[in-house]
């Protein structure tokens, strides 16, 4: 994590390093702060500084075999557009001329940005942000640094002693890697289990084991959101009442929406608190979590009937929509800076202040994400207009984003980049189907099933279950070839199979999910608490199928009326298969489902079909009471 627990260590730092004489640039407003220009491939500071002096190269095989000719490390430096101290050593540690002559002669410099690569912030981020790692020209790490910010002399020395050991200590280092890359070539899958209704308990046990019962939250400091555990919680309350399980919720929820966290003058939540009790947020807005806790604080308004929540979800939204959402595309911008003065003055005196710049890049996933956020808004408040957004979000991330060969594109920055990552095709799945169960089209569930297609040909490991992060094994760009199983990406990328074998019958999907989850059987305590999603998505695989069949139109606001019913039941899971009589007229009939001019749902609860509702207000306490017998 960035360095500094508390904001009063950042403003520390920023004085020792002024002191110093590090050539601090003055806090002040000025026009190239507005937003970061996207059409370089490279984030610096928007604040002056010389750390694009530094000949950086892209990641990519031409840097290491540059390595390889001029028996030189690699320095690969991983900054965040977000992150305030990658901006710090940007403009005094990166703008030491010494430091600058000294990277440039002695290595070979490489720099990342962890949202556009976040394949090599998995393997090689060590430290937080910013992250400096040396590496081989065969891609391995031989040192970095534990601490995310070093001013100019620290680093000169960290970089004379790396040099020292690199040039003198080969036959250490050969040896070391050799014994690396024959070890991970021997490793071996855990052997597969069978997902069981411990697993719910035992993760609630390891979340309980960690939860802050004075001030809500999970850990004491630093302390995130954590939507995933939030969501699980959410999940584990509409399965049935468990007064921990609220508790959990309702502590943290109220806690963070209470504190520093929460800018209640431009909406929206900080990245993280620093502080146990929510006070001194690390300012940065993420649009992923941002999305997330849109759709959990809705969920919370309809779980407990507080208004306070949905007024939070509301809130959330006018910050995405009127902050992060690019006109121009009808996508988000990946996240906001941090800025303590910004965010420290009152309303009236913020709006005459520029505020902090936007990274502009769309990111798929996380754009899948606040789709789905909005998406639960709207089938929870009702507010058509988060429907509307969602739709435009996602139809700008499948027209722009997907290929057919290459898969789902990573981010956009004018054009498509970084094809065929787990971490985005497992969110744009279960988005496409939220939006196909909320009306939005036959396409969308069309879009799903190409999605699960691609999903299982391209990522999915056949022998031992589960899906890899990438498509192409790395190993020609320098990393090590070796593909990772994340538990969390596996366990979302399952949820949205299971989901989709309910809502079409093809069992294709929810066998692959069921391999997904016997494959992490054996380890996902080893996770704690960031197991929430596995244990969230076992439960989804082992649950009776609920399953709403809604003919309609689905461009009326009757038959929108009856899915957004559906969507208000108190139970954990359900799917929503939408029938246009106009493209489904003959299914209807052979069905004996019918349509009468006038919406109406059909219910199946595992093998048990219920007789047909045509007014809404009685479909979520049927779907409730069908499923508790």
């Amino acid at each position: 994590m960035e360095p500094g627990a508390a904001g009063r260590a950042d403003r520390l730092r920023w004085e020792i390093a002024a002191a110093k004489g590090y050539n601090m640039p003055a806090k002040k407003d000025c026009k190239d702060r507005r937003e970061n220009m996207i059409s370089n491939p490279f984030h610096f500071s928007p604040r002056p500084n010389r750390a694009s002096e530094i000949g950086w190269q892209e990641w990519g095989e031409a840097a290491f075999a540059q390595a390889r000719r001029e028996a030189k490390p690699v320095m690969l430096a991983i900054s965040a557009a977000w992150c305030h101290w990658c901006h710090m050593l940007d403009e005094t540690t990166f703008s030491d001329p010494d430091v600058i002559s000294l990277i440039n002669v002695r290595f070979v410099p490489v720099r990342a940005d962890s949202d556009r690569r976040p394949d090599l912030n998995t393997r090689y981020n060590q430290s937080g942000w910013p992250a400096i790692s040396f590496l081989t020209p065969e891609g391995e790490i031989v040192g970095g640094s534990s601490i995310s910010y070093l001013p100019p002399d620290e680093f000169k020395k960290l970089l004379g002693n790396l040099l020292d050991y690199y040039e003198n200590s080969q036959e250490e280092i050969h040896a070391a890697v050799s014994a690396i890359q024959k070890e991970r070539a021997g490793a071996r899958p855990p052997a597969p289990g069978q997902p069981d209704e411990q697993v719910a308990s035992a993760t609630l046990q390891m979340i309980g084991d960690i939860f802050d019962d004075e001030f809500g939250g999970f850990g004491s400091e630093l302390k995130f959101p954590f939507p995933n555990i939030l969501s699980f919680l959410i999940t584990t309350l509409a399965d049935g009442f468990m007064e921990k399980a609220n508790q959990m919720l309702r502590t943290t929820l109220d806690a963070m929406a209470a504190g520093g966290m929460y800018d209640r003058v431009d909406g929206g939540f900080f990245r993280y608190s620093t502080t146990r009790d929510w006070s001194v947020p690390h300012f940065e807005k993420m649009l992923a979590d941002n999305g997330a806790l849109l759709g959990i604080y809705a969920d919370a308004s309809l779980l407990t009937g507080e208004d306070s929540y949905a007024a939070v979800a509301r809130d959330i939204h006018r910050y995405l929509s009127t902050v992060l959402l690019d006109p121009e595309t009808g996508a988000f911008g990946g996240s906001q800076d941090a800025d303590e003065e910004y965010y420290a003055l009152e309303r009236q005196a913020r709006s005459k202040r520029l505020a902090p710049p936007l990274d502009r890049t769309v990111f798929a996933g996380p754009n899948a994400i606040a789709a789905a956020g909005l998406l639960r808004g709207y089938q929870v408040l009702g507010d058509a207009s988060m429907r509307q957004e969602a739709l435009a979000v996602l139809d700008f991330v499948w027209s722009r984003m997907w290929d057919a060969g290459a898969g789902l594109s990573h981010y956009f920055d004018g054009e498509p980049h970084l094809p065929g990552l787990l971490a985005d095709v497992c969110r744009l799945l279960p988005a496409c189907l939220d939006a196909y169960e909320s009306g939005g089209g036959e396409a969308w569930l069309d879009r799903s099933l190409i999605l699960a297609r691609w999903l299982l040909d391209n990522l999915e490991d056949s022998e031992n279950g589960g899906f890899f992060d990438c498509a192409t094994a790395p190993g020609s760009e320098g990393y090590p070839a070796l593909r990772e199983k994340p538990i969390m990406e596996n366990s979302v990328a399952a949820a949205a199979l299971t989901r989709l074998a309910q809502t079409t019958g093809q069992t294709r999907f929810g066998e692959a999910a069921r391999r997904a989850l016997a494959a992490f059987a054996g380890v996902y305590r080893d996770r704690g608490v960031m197991a929430a999603d596995y244990a969230a998505a076992v439960q989804r695989l082992l649950d009776q199928p609920v399953r709403v069949s809604i003919a309609g139109p689905p461009e009326e606001e009757a038959t929108l009326a009856m899915i957004r019913s559906a969507h208000r039941a108190l139970i954990p899971f359900r799917s929503i298969e939408v029938l246009d009589p106009a493209l489904h007229g003959d299914d209807l009939e052979e069905t004996g489902y019918g349509y009468a001019g006038q919406p109406v749902a059909y219910i199946c609860i595992g093998a048990s079909c219920q007789a047909p509702v045509t007014d809404p207000a009685v479909l979520p306490e049927r779907l409730e009471k069908g499923r508790r017998q």
